[in-house]
């Protein structure tokens, strides 16, 4: 057991401890949160379902619960309910949970959203209102979130010398034909050891996830202790505050109080846990009395392609995941969307872990077959794409609130969710498509997806904040409207997706919210 874990030696003097604060979950939201805190002088307490995961676990997410657990995934699969023939499709979603949250798999890119992301969305059949706060008091925000996971922003002939000869000769065609690529902000050292643990865990401490860079800090130098194996059940409120937050671990029923409440579990589980949060004087879940909980469920979309050069260039370079193009954020008045080096390769064996996952994702766990499966396809583009790099098209999906989390009694993890891919949103991702493919020439692009899928691990919006209590779940500070001492901090809070992934944007908020909360303890006489 870590020494940043609290043991449960005595849970009743556990159980009598009224903390300044409880964290519900450590990724990015609630890791980065805590730290704040706790450097602040709050008595905070991490609550985290996962464990302690090493390095040396692997990166394979598995089929089984135990399995995944180990690996330090979410166990459970949920159901997608909403294609376009009404089927049901059973996904693993690619969600962490461990000590520092997904962000232990993350390729820890952290870019910033652009400012016409935090404006009005006027021309989705669901038109959205502007944040409550706007981009450039938030960037501000961005700024002192690149600090705690050390973005450095160095000069661009630094920045280039950690370029493969590959990647440079593509930004090169880039600009001949117009385009402004830039070097990927990614949280990694890039030092001369570093082996840039995209898409697993980092055996050094050379990528910054939350747990590195936030929770550890925070429970080695600020006294914030972390309960991790332990999963919350419910929030027991009355009409203005939480009273009590019901846990479980190791078969034992806890019971724990603070003063204030930050729910972090992610987009998928924070709302799960309010909607089961109901009673009496909340009858359709905690914090939902205007039945936004849990709606306008967010994703980007995960369109994935193969480049390669006209000719053989060294591949070789400290930094893969190199290059960033935002020239089709916005084009010609529509939100095409955003595109970035994965930091692979299209090997043979880079394309069946590919497939693999994919597959595992709809549930195929049998990993005889799924060798079996993938092997020809593999060998073939393989031989098709020799040393091509892969990119990944983010499109900025629109809020709907018939797109939502829901309990589900007869799923494992209790939840399922309902989302429609739309028309548009397929138009978008194809226009994007078409337009990066002409402005690389004479590189050339494949389309590695046959359809469009979506990241389902970049789930945003559904408990999205506002200054309007009818149309939004939080106010501007990320507080509960009605309940007066819960927070929810984490990518639930977004009223839009962006087309970047969440996580800096999540960081930020939750720097933004700290000296809130923190204000709020000291009227009440702590920290």
């Amino acid at each position: 057991m870590s020494d940043a874990e609290l043991e449960l030696t005595d849970p009743q003097e556990i159980q009598r401890t009224l903390w300044d604060v409880i964290v519900i979950g450590s990724g990015i939201g609630g890791g980065t949160l805590a730290l704040a805190l706790a450097s602040g002088g709050a008595r905070v307490l991490v609550i985290e379902r996962g464990g302690y995961v090493a390095a040396a676990a692997g990166s394979a997410e598995g089929v089984s619960p135990d399995e995944r657990m180990r690996n330090g995934w979410w166990p459970q699969p949920i159901s997608r309910h909403g294609g376009r023939d009404g089927s049901v499709e059973r996904i693993f979603a690619p969600v962490g949970c461990a000590v520092g949250g997904s962000s232990v798999h993350y390729a820890a890119a952290l870019e910033r959203m652009e400012p016409s992301d935090f404006e009005p969305l006027t021309e989705s059949p669901h038109p959205v209102e502007r944040w409550p706060i706007g981009f450039q008091e938030f960037s501000r925000c961005y700024e002192a979130a690149e600090s705690v996971y050390g973005l450095a922003r160095a000069g661009q002939a630094d920045a280039e010398a950690r370029l493969s000869p590959w990647d440079l000769r593509l930004m090169e065609a880039m600009r001949r034909n117009g385009l402004r690529p830039d070097i990927l902000h990614v949280a990694m050292s890039y030092d001369a050891e570093c082996r840039e643990c995209v898409g697993r865990i980092c055996p050094r401490g050379c990528k910054m996830d939350a747990r590195t860079a936030c929770v550890d800090k925070a429970a080695r130098d600020h006294g914030c202790r972390v309960l991790s194996g332990c999963e919350v059940l419910s929030l027991e409120a009355d009409a203005k505050r939480v009273r009590t937050v019901r846990c479980s671990r190791e078969g034992r029923q806890l019971e724990l109080q603070a003063r204030v409440v930050a729910l972090c579990a992610g987009a998928f589980h924070s709302p799960q846990i309010l909607l089961r949060s109901w009673n009496a004087l909340w009858p359709s879940g905690l914090a939902n009395r205007s039945d936004q909980v849990g709606r306008n469920l967010m994703f980007h979309t995960a369109d994935i392609y193969a480049l390669w050069a006209p000719r053989r260039i060294d591949r070789h370079g400290r930094q893969k995941k190199a290059l960033s193009i935002r020239d089709f954020y916005v084009h010609e008045g529509r939100r095409l969307g955003y595109v970035q080096s994965m930091g692979l390769e299209a090997g043979r064996g880079d394309i069946a872990a590919y497939l693999k996952n994919a597959l595992r994702q709809r549930g195929l766990s049998n990993e005889l077959v799924l060798k079996l499966v993938v092997k020809l396809p593999s060998m073939a583009a393989a031989a098709l794409l020799g040393s091509a790099g892969i990119f990944a098209a983010m499109t900025e999906d629109d809020p709907d609130p018939g797109n939502r989390v829901v309990l589900d009694p007869a799923e494992p993890d209790g939840i399922s969710f309902a989302y429609a891919i739309t028309d548009d949103l397929r138009r978008r991702a194809a226009e994007l498509r078409r337009q990066f493919a002409r402005h690389i020439r004479p590189w050339r692009l494949v389309a590695l997806s046959t359809q469009l899928g979506m990241n389902y691990g970049h789930p945003t919006g559904t408990c999205r904040f506002g200054d309007d209590a009818a149309t939004s779940v939080l106010d501007r500070f990320c507080r509960a409207h009605e309940v007066e001492n819960l927070y929810v901090v984490d990518s639930s809070f977004m009223p839009r997706s962006g087309a970047v992934n969440p996580s800096l944007t999540i960081a930020a908020n939750a720097l933004r919210v700290a000296p809130k909360i923190l204000e709020q303890l000291r009227a009440t006489g702590r920290a």
